[in-house]
């Protein structure tokens, strides 16, 4: 009897040499369990994969996102990749825009959109197929397109309630930084300049536009010539 009473006392372990697990035992085994599941899902989470602007790969991708999206060559997009040795981007505008997408989107919604782009490498036009199949990564990539055109960011949510019938109001938007302000595409393609701030020579205006996104990086004129 006392025996029986001392392996029933509180916080006693029955004996396990005929094979019974004890109590103890199981309580540590579901703690650890619980632990293991609660930690799992964040080595495969969006976070653990966010999209880097410092890897190759990701910045490829991003280049070639950005060039079936704006029409424009990633040549023009980034510079140093117009000639065999690759050098540097003094401005580096592309890198300010993948981290602010990055900083202000979702990156598991980013990271899908750059791996579109890297499975459809060849083919920019699968590349927007592809992007605009869903609302989610449609009205993420105008947003892009407009950050690269105006150097503002357009919020995707703004963007999509506002492409509803009968919505049509003016949005909102951020200057991203100064660079992103002087080095929006729609300065270049219209060879003109954004208010107080000008790179170009003097006399510029007497020349015709000209588009970045010519063959191999190099301009093609805009515009036709005028006949007289």
């Amino acid at each position: 009897m006392d025996r029986r009473r001392d392996d029933n006392a509180e916080g006693a372990e029955p004996g396990t040499q005929d094979g019974k697990i004890s109590r103890r035992a199981m309580v540590a085994g579901t703690v650890a369990t619980t632990a293991v599941a609660a930690l799992l899902p964040l080595s495969n989470s969006a976070f653990a994969q966010a999209p880097d602007s410092n890897s190759n790969q990701d910045m490829m991708a991003f280049l070639l996102l950005s060039e079936a999206l704006t029409g424009v060559s990633k040549q023009a997009l980034a510079p140093e990749l117009s000639n065999s040795d690759p050098g540097v981007d003094p401005i580096n505008i592309k890198n300010i825009y993948f981290d602010w997408i990055n900083g202000h989107a979702a990156p598991s919604l980013f990271g899908k959109l750059l791996q579109i782009a890297k499975d459809n490498s060849a083919s920019p036009d699968l590349i927007i197929s592809k992007v605009s199949a869903s609302d989610d990564t449609k009205f993420l990539a105008r947003s892009i397109v407009l950050l690269w055109y105006l150097g503002s960011w357009y919020q995707p949510a703004d963007l999509k309630a506002n492409s509803a019938p009968g919505t049509r109001h003016s949005i909102s938007s951020t200057v991203v930084s100064a660079k992103a302000y002087t080095q929006g595409l729609v300065w270049q393609i219209a060879g003109a300049h954004p208010m107080g701030y000008s790179n170009l020579q003097f006399g510029y205006w007497s020349r015709d536009p000209h588009d970045p996104s010519g063959p191999n990086g190099n301009p093609l004129p805009l515009f036709s010539p005028s006949k007289s």
